[in-house]
This record gives C-alpha cells, sequence and structure tokens, in this order.
C-alpha cells in the first residue's frame, strides 16, 4: 500500500468510527475539511478519492445531504481541473448516484452538476450521452417521467426504446387512452432534434407495447404483402387517429429528400393540414415542432423566435400531479 492509500485509508477509517458513534455531520465536516486541504495542496486526485469513499460511506447511513454536498464538490474539482470524461470518472459518479437516487430532495442540483462537467469538459451544448441516459433511467424509476425525457432525447442509442416503453406507461397511467399525443411528444421531439433514427425506435418501442396490451386499438397489417418499413411493422389504429398520424409522419419523413417540391413534401404538408389541430391545447406544439420538422427534412425554411433546444424543452409541458384528470391536453 502506497503512503497516498494509507492516509485515504486512516481517514476513512476516522469517518467510519464517526458513523458507528452517530456523529454524522462531524464525520463530514471533517472529510470535507481534508479534502479542502488536499485540494489546496494540489493533491486533487486524493482529494476527489476521498470525496468519492466518502459520500458511499456516509449514504450507508442516509445521510444524504452530506453525500449531495460531497458529490458536488468532487464535481466542482472535476470541472476545475478539467478532469475528462471516462469510463472512470463517469463510474464514481454512477456509484454514488445510485445510492442518491433514494433521497427525495438533494439529487437534482447534483445531477446537473454531473451534467454541466461533462458539457464544459466535453465542448458541446448537451454534454455525455451516457450520463444523460443513466440519469433518464434513475428519473424514470422515481416516475419523474419529464425530467427522465429531456435526458432520453439527448442520450444513448438505447434511450430511444426507453422513451418509447415510458412514454407508454405514461398514457396508461392517466387512463386518458390518449396514445398518440404520447407517442407524437418522444417521435416529434427525436425528429426535431434531427435523430429520424432515435423517432423510429421510439415509435416501435411504444407501439409494440400497445398492439400486445391493447389489440383492439392497434394491430399490425397482415395480408399478402406484409408492409416492412424502417419503422418496423405496419399498424393500423381502428379509433386513433393521432396514433396513426404519428406513423404516417415518420413513413413520410423515412421518403424525404430535401426538396420542398417533392412528393413527400407534399404528402407533408396535406399531413399538418388534416392532422395538427387534432391535439387539443397541444395544437400549437404540435405546430412548432413540425416546423422544425418541415426544415429540417422537406427544406421549407420557417423563421421562429426561440432556439431548437428551447422549444424541445419547454414544448408538451408536463403534468404537476401523478394522475392527469382531463388527459394530456391539461398539460401546462
Amino acid at each position: 500500500m502506497t503512503l497516498a492509500s494509507s492516509r485515504i485509508e486512516r481517514f476513512m477509517s476516522n469517518l467510519r468510527q464517526n458513523m458507528v458513534d452517530g456523529n454524522y455531520y462531524e464525520g463530514h465536516q471533517e472529510l470535507r475539511a481534508i479534502a479542502i486541504r488536499l485540494v489546496k495542496q494540489k493533491k486533487h486526485e486524493r482529494a476527489i478519492q476521498l470525496l468519492y469513499l466518502g459520500a458511499l460511506e456516509l449514504g450507508q447511513y442516509n445521510q444524504w445531504g452530506s453525500v449531495a454536498d460531497l458529490t458536488t464538490f468532487m464535481i466542482n474539482i472535476y470541472m476545475e481541473e478539467k478532469v475528462p470524461v471516462t469510463d472512470e470518472s463517469k463510474e464514481r459518479i454512477y456509484d454514488i448516484f445510485e445510492k442518491l437516487s433514494k433521497a427525495t430532495e438533494h439529487y437534482p442540483r447534483v445531477y446537473e452538476s454531473a451534467i454541466q462537467w461533462s458539457i464544459q469538459v466535453m465542448g458541446n451544448r448537451v454534454g455525455d450521452p451516457q450520463l444523460h441516459h443513466f440519469i433518464g433511467c434513475i428519473m424514470r424509476n422515481k416516475s419523474q417521467m419529464k425530467e427522465a425525457e429531456q435526458h432520453y432525447l439527448v442520450g444513448t442509442p438505447e434511450s430511444p426504446a426507453a422513451l418509447g416503453n415510458m412514454l407508454f406507461d405514461w398514457a396508461v397511467r392517466t387512463g386518458t387512452a390518449d396514445y398518440g399525443t404520447f407517442a407524437a411528444r418522444g417521435v416529434l421531439k427525436y425528429l426535431a432534434l434531427g435523430w429520424y433514427d432515435a423517432a423510429c425506435l421510439c415509435w416501435k418501442a411504444f407501439v409494440s407495447r400497445l398492439a400486445h396490451d391493447n389489440p383492439d386499438v392497434v394491430a399490425e397489417h397482415t395480408g399478402k404483402k406484409a408492409l416492412e418499413t424502417k419503422t418496423g411493422p405496419v399498424y393500423y389504429a381502428k379509433n386513433n387517429e393521432l396514433v396513426n398520424f404519428v406513423q404516417l409522419l415518420l413513413l413520410t419523413v423515412e421518403r424525404a429528400d430535401g426538396s420542398p417540391s417533392s412528393s413527400s413534401a407534399r404528402v407533408f404538408g396535406q399531413l399538418r393540414t388534416q392532422y395538427e389541430n387534432r391535439f387539443g391545447n397541444n395544437s400549437n406544439t404540435v405546430h412548432e415542432l413540425l416546423d422544425i420538422v418541415a426544415e429540417k427534412y422537406f427544406g421549407v425554411v420557417v423563421q421562429r423566435q426561440q432556439s431548437l433546444f428551447d422549444i424541445v424543452n419547454t414544448l408538451f409541458a408536463p403534468p404537476s400531479r401523478p394522475t392527469i384528470a382531463g388527459g394530456v391536453d391539461d398539460m401546462d
């Protein structure tokens, strides 16, 4: 064991004794003071290791405020020292977040700190996709659907299917059978972000669940010629025109060539005319997203005031209660 490792183990031994004695605050403050001293001595890796182990230890005693504080401190060191976004640096965060997900109030600011670190180091607008997917899964497990959705939208290739399944569960939970609107909120946002393959994966996950659980609502097309496209099997919704709209939109975008005078662009225009005002209170939302889709895939340029990410993050606002009394149109 190196000298540095032995010192870390000694610090941790003192912390464990404080935990056993019930001196949670004292243990937290002592560990924090040591970490500050290590940072001043430019021993950043040692400080990170101490904060990481300390946060895990305090988590065993449900000291979530302390866990959040030490984790935020660790991530601040990541940011100040521009620690690369690697499997090792993320694994520390994942380990702590799995424990911190049990907390009821402290985790949002810590998650935000981690995302900001990955944005700063990676130099892009959204940060690390794996980190987003991980947080999205935690949020989904906590039934925080809107928060999970925002992370899945910029996640990994596994995120679209996860979002599709979550949106189906969300639709079922509302008890409104408004499946088309829930499918649209995932598919339209992915299309607006320019991620067509993700829109298809989201749709596949959603509609396959819908067809399996509600064969009286949606059925797969069968016949002498089974229709198969990039979106998967073609389905028909007997009494849900908005579900049909989402699938028709994907099929139309699949054939887009970027020309506003193409046959696919004309079909897209017809779909808009027929369906976009049938989303109730969400019709303006759908209109704005379809403006973006028109520009990205059909070459129809539309002037807009907000940035793309502002639009995607604010549209289809979430419900503020577990069950939406009047359906998705009640979203504020």
